[in-house]
This record gives C-alpha cells, sequence and structure tokens, in this order.
C-alpha cells in the first residue's frame, strides 16, 4: 500500500516528541504548589493529550475547587513553559522523516492542544523551526481551538488539496479531527494511551515506528 499525499498535519505529544516525563514533573511540581496530595500513580501517560483542566480532572477527579484548578493549571504553565532542563525527547526516526518530506518539497505542519508557548519552546529545543511551514496551538488565536478548527484554517489559509493531506497523531481526536474534515488520518501507535481501540476505530491506516510511516509513503513517483 502507497500513500501519495503533499500536505502532512502532525501532531506533537505522542507523535513528535515523548515529554511525559517532563509533563509528570512538572504536573507534580503544580499539585505541590497549592498543598495538594494526588494519587501519583495517575502520572502515567494515559492522561497526557487532552486541553490542561481535562488533564488536572483525570489526576484528581475529587477535586472540584475551580479556583484551585485555575492555580494549578496557572503554576503548571509557569513552570513548564519556562523550563530550561526540559527532558523531553523526540521519537526514533521522526527528525529524518521530517527532513525527508521537505527534501522532497512536501507541505508540512503541526496541530496540537499544547500552547503556543511551550510549543515554540520545544521546536526551537530540537530546531525543527525550519521543517514547519506552519504551527498551531490550541491558543494560536488567542482562544481555545478544536483540532477540526485547526485542520480548516491550514487548509483554506495554504489552499490544500484535501485528497492529498493527512493528519497523523496517537490520539482519538487527531484521527477523528480527520475523519470530520475530509483528509486522510493515520494514528501512531507509538504514542501515549494504552487503549489503542478508538484509535484503531476512526484511523484510515495504524502504524507501530516511523519506519512503517515511510515505507507506506511514496514519494519518488510524486517527483517523476
Amino acid at each position: 500500500m502507497f500513500l501519495i499525499f503533499d500536505n502532512f498535519i502532525f501532531d506533537l505529544d505522542g507523535t513528535i516528541i515523548n515529554s511525559s516525563k517532563e509533563v509528570f514533573q512538572c504536573f507534580a511540581m503544580a499539585f505541590e504548589s497549592v498543598n495538594y496530595d494526588i494519587d501519583k500513580t495517575r502520572l502515567n501517560p494515559d492522561i497526557i493529550g487532552p486541553p490542561l483542566k481535562e488533564i488536572i480532572k483525570l489526576i484528581a477527579p475529587e477535586l472540584n475547587d475551580e479556583n484551585k484548578i485555575n492555580l494549578i493549571c496557572q503554576n503548571f504553565r509557569q513552570i513548564y513553559d519556562n523550563d530550561e532542563n526540559d527532558c523531553s525527547e523526540l521519537y526514533d526516526g521522526i527528525l529524518e522523516f521530517l527532513k525527508k518530506l521537505k527534501k522532497h518539497n512536501k507541505k508540512v505542519f503541526m496541530a496540537t492542544f499544547k500552547p503556543m508557548i511551550p510549543t515554540i519552546r520545544l521546536v526551537n529545543k530540537f530546531k525543527l523551526n525550519d521543517l514547519f511551514d506552519d504551527i498551531y496551538g490550541i491558543d494560536k488565536f488567542g482562544k481555545h481551538i478544536t483540532k477540526e478548527e485547526m485542520i480548516e484554517d491550514i487548509i483554506s489559509k495554504y489552499n490544500l488539496n484535501r485528497e492529498k493531506t493527512v493528519m497523523i497523531g496517537d490520539a482519538p481526536t487527531d484521527v477523528i479531527a480527520a475523519k470530520n474534515t475530509g483528509i486522510f488520518g493515520i494514528g501512531t501507535l507509538w504514542g501515549y494511551g494504552s487503549d489503542k481501540t478508538e484509535l484503531k476505530k476512526n484511523s484510515n491506516l495504524c502504524i507501530n515506528n516511523i519506519k512503517e510511516l515511510d515505507s507506506n509513503c511514496e514519494f519518488e513517483r510524486i517527483l517523476k
């Protein structure tokens, strides 16, 4: 099976980078900053991906104090946005694949639920700036936007052919957004979350690693 696409939209966490260790450390510090004890077994990869307040509810479902939730959000952002010793890592093979896409003149975008400040910090950390045509965070336009809205804006702004566009991500929201916007959706099985049922159900294709993605994409034929 060869997939021929001109436009690639990537999720960030769980797709390009493994930020789980860094995120867990920052959440632990944010809860400690308000003297709130948590069950640290809840700091696991299953919580990563949704918007910040949803993650806090997963970590502390019994917490209903909205002021405290807002303070934890604020403290987490302060800690995470400014961490100069971020221990996040690129997944094996992703940098080489992104470079290959640009070498073959593909359009490459990022659509993530992470806010723009930490997203750009990570892009700079891993020197990915020149590999993306545009980057969309959840607050790119000053308010929270959905993955569908990100994809639609990318398609409209860059006049992309939907049939030649693919969304690649590890969360069901990534491939569901692809389905809802009429583009191809590839689920990455190396990402976060132990239950892959919804990801597999809503993906056009699921892949186990970057090498598998590379082997399913046709490059040379497009250049002829």
